[in-house]
């Protein structure tokens, strides 16, 4: 495992949609091939604060973009708070659109993956190539199988059981393995996108992705077993695979070396940009 002796925290940017506004981090060569990160939930631009540095070497030519998605750092939930995966890839698909960037390598962690999967196939000419890290699989996970999340969510809900469920949450997101800055709201926001998954429907959108797809797994990771993180691997078009037998679930930080270097690889090798992706006037720092 190797990671960067500091992280990158960069300031945070605003950007606005239609519905609302996001925010987000710019980092890397201005003029150079982007890379839009894609958090995982619970989580937000820091997700990815350790694989920056990794990624943005001197001389890379790259500009990475980090966003937060709804109800996560200082995008409001009422911007896009859709549950679904359609709905949350609409998000990520509009600000692509929004800050007008193409050939972007896009990439996505844990949940992000889907939503990264997805939003490159709502604007395919925008996306040149594809990277999942620690991403949900196509069949159902152990965690969110039988409906659990829908389970936990009636009783957080409840009138009388929520006084006593909802308290519980940082607690219980943090035996899994997630740190204790999220409060009550983000969590059940998180369990309430858990319950809408539908992993037919995004086994589907990968098996009819046409882009270079960047698969990376470690298999000790607590949340997501390491065949389905293969079965991914195996549906998903061609492109780097990458595993490691430690690293938990958090391999943009565990393993962000290998993971910044076969990034570079894969922008190298994939269509480059036909000019600078730069910020739209309307859009402030």
């Amino acid at each position: 495992m190797s990671t960067p002796a500091t992280p990158s925290d960069p300031r945070t940017r605003r950007g606005r949609l239609s519905t609302g506004t996001f925010s987000y981090t710019d980092e890397g060569d201005p003029k150079g091939r982007v890379v839009l990160a894609v958090p995982g939930y619970p989580g937000g631009t820091r997700d990815y604060r350790w694989l920056a540095p990794a990624l943005l070497t001197p001389d890379c030519g790259l500009r990475l973009l980090r966003i937060d998605m709804p109800g996560f750092g200082d995008t409001p939930l009422a911007t896009a708070p859709a549950v679904d995966i359609p709905g949350r890839a609409t998000f990520v698909a509009e600000i692509l659109e929004r800050l007008d960037l193409d050939n972007v390598l896009l990439i996505g962690h844990s949940m992000g993956g889907a939503l990264a999967g997805t939003a490159a196939s709502l604007v395919p000419d925008r996306v040149s190539a594809l990277g999942l890290l620690a991403s949900l699989g196509p069949v159902a996970h152990p965690t969110v199988d039988h409906g659990r999340p829908a389970r936990i969510m009636g009783l957080i809900d409840g009138r009388w059981t929520g006084r006593l469920t909802r308290p519980t949450l940082p607690w219980m997101f943090e035996r899994m393995g997630f740190p204790r800055r999220w409060d009550p709201d983000q969590l059940a926001h998180t369990l309430r996108c858990a319950a809408a998954l539908d992993f037919p429907e995004w086994a589907q959108t990968v098996k009819a992705l046409r882009l270079p797809t960047l698969v990376a797994w470690a298999t000790d990771d607590p949340l997501i077993p390491p065949a389905l993180s293969q079965a991914l691997a195996d549906a998903a078009p061609a492109g780097p695979r990458l595993t490691w037998p430690t690293g938990g679930h958090n391999i943009q930080k565990s393993h962000a070396v290998e993971l910044g270097k076969a990034l570079r690889e894969l922008a190298a090798t994939t269509t480059a940009p036909a000019g600078a992706a730069t910020l739209r006037p309307q859009e402030t720092p």
